[in-house]
């Protein structure tokens, strides 16, 4: 994405919002990070990576009852691979070439009181199908989601996803959309056998002091998977949550062991620190990567475990793995430290601590990440050092 294009997508959003009353917002980035991993050295042009995006929302409503959603996100390097970095933070059909995609188009619309239909492409927030937000641009779903209100403090929801970008390269106006199925980046099956999914939930806070949610998701052709949490807030200054998890594979991968999931968290409230500690256990066995099945397919990617790494993904997921995690927030400040053993395999094996800071430095939201990281996988043993500008906007 070229500064020429995007003043261009500018205009046509401001020409459309002083013509129909629409709601422009967005944001842009800069990210950059730097390693010692393996041969590299910080701040050395091979070991560091980065990456800039600019992503404009217009939202209209179209009339009574109905609005229409389009967003479009560009990304670039800004030449930056010619001095300072090798790498992107997101997947470029080459590192020097520049993408513009359409991330949202969708058609909100209440067919009746407290029941709303999203149809078209969209983020979403499932336990194993979801977008995430830690990239410089973010994967979305062409997808039909259903939210019904009618229950009181309840949720229930519907959904059908059909395709989905996260495994693919951002080199196409639809953002390298593809066929939706859990097994994307795995050996199992091919391409050709992803039929979409179907999702059913129930998000309720009938229960007093208590979040507690149910998910059923029926991967056609490949796997069946549901999601139990329960998160308890007794006091305000205690949290508690648990989690239960199992994907069972079918169809062309029928036969292959299920995936079951168990995790436990404690959250408290001191002197206005924040204070946690999580503990998880994936069995021995298991086909599908217990973590976010639009991204990481069988093996990784991130996870909803109450564990999850602050910034290596890829581990709490695995069959085998053990996982404790102790953090701890004060303001704009955090520490965390993730462990994660694996008798299975030492290079499914990992220990990190991330130390961050944020700040608003005019228009700009600046996070500096320190991250240390022990593992057997040279690829991501050592240092790292982030840094993540962003400006949001709206007109």
């Amino acid at each position: 994405m070229k500064f020429t294009k995007l003043s261009l997508i500018a205009a046509i959003a401001v020409t459309t919002a002083m013509a129909g009353d629409a709601k422009i917002s967005g944001d842009a980035k800069l990210f950059y990070g730097t390693g010692d991993v393996g041969n590299a050295d910080l701040f050395n042009k091979n070991g560091a990576y980065g990456d800039s995006s600019v992503n404009v929302n217009i939202t209209k409503d179209v009339t009574k009852g109905v609005t229409a959603n389009v967003g479009i996100t560009g990304i670039s390097t800004l030449g930056l691979e010619n001095e300072l970095v090798s790498g992107t933070w997101i997947s470029h059909p080459k590192v020097v070439k520049d993408s513009v995609w359409i991330d949202t188009a969708n058609i909100a619309l209440k067919p009746v009181d407290k029941t709303t239909l999203v149809v078209g492409r969209q983020s979403l927030d499932t336990p194993l199908a979801f977008t995430e937000t830690w990239n410089v641009a973010k994967n979305t779903f062409d997808a039909v989601v259903a939210l019904d209100n009618h229950i009181e403090k309840t949720t229930l929801v519907g959904a059908w996803v059909g395709r989905g970008n996260g495994h693919n390269s951002y080199d196409r106006l639809d953002g390298g959309q593809s066929a939706y199925g859990a097994l994307n980046a795995g050996q199992e099956t091919a391409l050709a056998n992803n039929k979409g999914a179907y999702a059913a939930a129930v998000v309720t806070k009938l229960i007093p002091m208590t979040t507690a949610q149910a998910w059923y998701y029926n991967v056609k052709n490949e796997a069946d998977a549901i999601w139990l949490q329960a998160d308890v807030a007794p006091t305000k200054e205690l949290s508690v949550g648990l989690q239960y998890s199992k994907i069972s594979p079918k169809g062309v991968v029928d036969g292959k062991d299920d995936t079951k999931a168990i995790a436990a968290k404690v959250g408290y409230n001191v002197s206005g620190v924040d204070l946690a500690a999580a503990y998880s256990k994936v069995d021995d066995k298991g086909l599908v990567y217990m973590g976010n099945t639009a991204t990481g397919g069988a093996h990784n990617g991130q996870s909803k475990l109450y564990t999850e790494a602050w910034w290596n993904y890829g581990f709490v997921g695995q069959a085998g793995a053990k996982t404790a995690m102790v953090s701890a927030t004060m303001g704009d400040y955090t520490a965390q430290y993730t462990t994660v053993k694996n008798n299975n395999n030492n290079m499914l094996e990992m220990d990190e601590i991330t130390l961050t800071a944020t700040k608003k430095v005019g228009p700009v939201d600046a996070t500096v990440a320190l991250i240390n990281t022990k593992s057997d996988d040279n690829t991501i043993d050592g240092n790292t050092i982030q840094a993540y500008l962003t400006v949001p906007f709206s007109l």
